[in-house]
């Protein structure tokens, strides 16, 4: 049986599997990820992707990715701002400090105060309170 055979066979079987779609998820979840290890990562492609997002490890990865592209589009947004309003040689200076907050919640409560500061000495006040 050729390695290609075999991670076909691997896959039929945790399909057909009897147990809960959360569970069924998770095996084949676990199959790919460690399946494309030792093998081509292309074979497990044809794994339904339906399947695969009832695993809880899938569905906890793509929030933390929603989570991250949204941090992301906020920090943008924010130096956006920034930049618009005040002289970008200081709003560089400030950067490393922006790029430092993880809490989303945070980071969009500093684009609300970017969008009011008057000044960027008041934003960068609210930024380290």
């Amino acid at each position: 049986m050729t390695p290609e055979q075999w991670v076909q066979q691997c896959i039929n079987a945790t399909i057909e599997t009897s147990v809960d779609p959360a569970m069924k998820g998770s095996l084949l979840y676990g199959l790919s990820l460690f399946g494309s290890i030792v093998h081509d990562t292309s074979l497990f492609e044809q794994i339904p992707e339906a399947l695969m997002q009832e695993s809880p490890f899938e569905q906890r990865r793509r929030e933390k990715f929603i989570a991250q592209g949204a941090k992301e589009a906020t920090l943008k947004n924010l130096l956006t701002v920034l930049n618009a309003k005040f002289h970008v040689e200081a709003v560089r200076a400030i950067d490393p400090a922006l790029q430092n907050i993880d809490d989303l919640q945070r980071l969009e409560q500093l684009l609300l105060t970017a969008v009011n500061a008057k000044t960027l000495d008041a934003f960068t006040e609210a930024l380290f309170e």
